[in-house]
């Protein structure tokens, strides 16, 4: 449990500081677009696209690019495994790609007489692919990660007029399998707002990441491969 959760702080911060000396860092700030369907279970009477108690099935879909991010590690250090190539230090150009699919249940409960402040949480299933492409000046490899797993999330939303809400969620994802997507995270502050009856417009800011852990425990796996972080932050809509 303990290296579990250790895992998803990663996918979400995947900052350099807890990376191990083998571990392929990269990090980059991005336009995040989104889309996000929602299916009211019960009850049916209210608008949908003004948030409300009630349960609900949520589909999500999120993708992004990160441009090139330049790893610059010191001489001697330990060489990166990936693609089936070795690259020593100092310096690995790193580009790639993310996509996430969730289907989730989401319950939302509201309080006060107002009902102006809820919250919410999720469970369901999704899919995390990643496409990497490392290379320097002699050397260029890649691979494609996809894993699906179990999501789960929690949020927290504000509704301050009757049409527009200001909305924040942590999602976590997992699938245990160390040589594809280990786990991912996600979290987005996001305004909404309803313009019709099934339709609303959200924009904001998103942080989101992913973990391929591979030979992070050598003592339990033995994998050739380096471990992958891939992290991207940016406005989001």
């Amino acid at each position: 449990m303990k290296k579990t959760l250790a895992t998803l702080a990663a996918a979400l911060i995947a900052a350099p500081a807890l990376a191990e000396e083998r571990t392929m860092e990269m990090q980059d700030g991005a336009f995040i677009p989104s889309l996000r369907g929602t299916v009211d279970i019960f009850p049916r009477g209210e608008q949908p696209s003004v948030p409300h108690t009630g349960h609900g099935v949520e589909i999500g879909l999120t993708g992004a690019s990160g441009g090139e991010d330049q790893q610059t590690r010191s001489a001697g250090q330990a060489p990166l495994t990936f693609g089936g190539q070795t690259f020593v230090a100092p310096t690995t150009l790193r580009e790639f790609d993310f996509r996430y699919f969730e289907l989730a249940y989401r319950y939302r409960h509201f309080f006060g007489a107002t009902r102006s402040f809820g919250i919410e949480g999720l469970a369901g299933l999704g899919s995390a692919e990643m496409d990497i492409t490392a290379s320097t000046a002699t050397q260029r490899a890649s691979e494609s990660l996809q894993s699906g797993g179990i999501v789960l999330g929690f949020g927290v939303v504000w509704r301050f007029l009757p049409q527009t809400s200001l909305q924040s969620r942590l999602t976590v994802f997992s699938s245990g399998e160390r040589e594809g997507v280990t786990a991912a995270a996600r979290f987005d502050l996001m305004v909404a707002h309803a313009l019709a009856r099934n339709v609303s417009l959200r924009g904001g800011v998103t942080s989101l990441g992913m973990v391929s852990q591979r030979n992070e425990d050598e003592v339990t796996t033995a994998s050739p491969n380096s471990q992958i972080r891939a992290s991207l932050a940016g406005l989001a809509l």
